[in-house]
């Protein structure tokens, strides 16, 4: 069953850290059958401030793990962590 990847940033840290990890991530997603589904800035109705998001759906919660666990991504995504403050979830779809 599809599953989605939901990426929360709730407040930047560092900039130029983040200006790394934006191009190192494509490259990680090819060949996992992963598609961007939405990104930018949320209109947060209830709940904390958040200043982007980003939503990839992936065929399976399996690969969506899988990718999200690999050395690739773990290697770009230290960047992502010193740039800013993050919450990342992993959903089932309907």
């Amino acid at each position: 069953m599809t599953a989605y990847i939901i990426f929360d940033r709730r407040q930047t840290t560092d900039a130029a850290e983040l200006a790394t990890y934006a191009p190192l991530v494509g490259a990680t997603l090819a060949g996992r059958g992963a598609t961007k589904r939405a990104g930018g800035s949320p209109i947060v109705v209830e709940g904390e401030p958040s200043e982007m998001v980003v939503i990839l759906e992936f065929p399976s919660v399996e690969e969506a793990k899988a990718w999200y666990d690999s050395p690739l991504y773990q290697e770009a995504s230290a960047h992502r962590l010193k740039g800013g403050e993050w919450r990342v979830m992993i959903v089932e779809g309907a």
